[in-house]
């Protein structure tokens, strides 16, 4: 099943791959902006621009909305615990407004644990001061695999937030400074390295999601780096590479993500594709696909 936004009417339509169908239409919140499988392949959970969040049952006869909340006023985010053993337990939205992420029950979406994102600023630049940001939104997020980790990006400040959800009671997280302006991103093939544009500074930030940690910040020679959640695919002479699409530029760039095999390569710039317009907002291939 795809789920796909409907978006002026406030709605997704799960169509099937195969047959091409619209399977269903369930009415949600305004302008989903992220559907998000969740681990047993049982849930739908989604956020529109409203910041509503449903949760929808996909093994019903006619899969409909179970569960559904207002996390707060304008909103990007949403993702379900991946990890093993913690499968579908918790789920997670992250709001534009107020500047907040909220846990919850990921079977009943009931808030368990609402945390406030301002804070300071990172400082990569002589112009960063380290100020403090008041409005802070919460971008993308996504689920560690490794770890039961939340992987919270904090757009203003620059800090990319590893938030552990073994103990709500006492909640860990670990900060790595990052780079301002953080949007959206994904995974590299491997499902270990994520890799996440900071968009207004031309800079793809890639994190380790097994050590924890910043593994590099990479300039991009396009525009403004735009990937959705970017594309993996083997490049003939550099490897496994992940791509990103430019706003306001026909840029892709292809980062090398094998620091193993192909440790020259890693966490660079290998190629530059020349794409058709004037940019692009997602960029995406199959594993059965030579396309991009």
């Amino acid at each position: 099943l795809f789920s796909v936004t409907l978006r002026d009417s406030g709605e997704v339509a799960l169509i099937d791959g195969g047959t091409k169908e619209i399977i269903e239409i369930i009415k949600t919140g305004y302008a989903v902006h992220i559907s998000r499988i969740s681990a047993s392949g049982r849930y739908l959970i989604v956020i529109g621009r409203d910041a509503k969040v449903n949760l929808i049952d996909l093994w019903m006869e006619h899969p409909a909305t179970v569960a559904e909340i207002k996390v707060g006023m304008e909103a990007r985010s949403v993702e379900t615990s991946k990890m093993k053993g913690w499968e579908d337990k918790y789920a997670i939205a992250g709001t534009y407004w107020p500047p907040q992420y909220v846990i919850m029950d990921g079977f009943t979406l009931e808030p368990i644990k609402v945390v406030s994102t301002r804070g300071m600023t990172v400082a990569n630049l002589p112009e960063d001061t380290q100020e403090y940001h008041p409005e802070p939104r919460v971008a993308a997020i996504v689920a560690s695999h490794y770890h039961p980790e939340f992987v919270v990006n904090v757009k203003e400040t620059g800090k990319i937030l590893m938030v552990n959800y073994e103990d709500l009671d006492n909640l860990k997280v670990t900060t790595i400074d990052a780079e301002r302006f953080l949007h959206d991103g994904g995974f590299d093939s491997t499902g270990r390295y994520f890799l996440v544009a900071a968009n207004a500074r031309n800079t793809i930030a890639v994190v380790d999601t097994k050590e924890g940690k910043l593994v590099a910040l990479i300039p991009t020679p396009g525009g403004t780096p735009h990937p959705g959640r970017g594309a993996n695919f083997v490049h003939p002479k550099f490897g496994p590479v992940w791509a990103t699409s430019h706003l306001g530029d026909e840029t892709i760039t292809l980062i090398g993500t094998d620091p193993e095999k192909h440790p020259e390569q890693a966490w660079k710039v290998v190629a530059t594709l020349e794409g058709q317009g004037g940019g692009s907002l997602f960029i995406k291939t199959h594993p059965e696909s030579k396309n991009l």
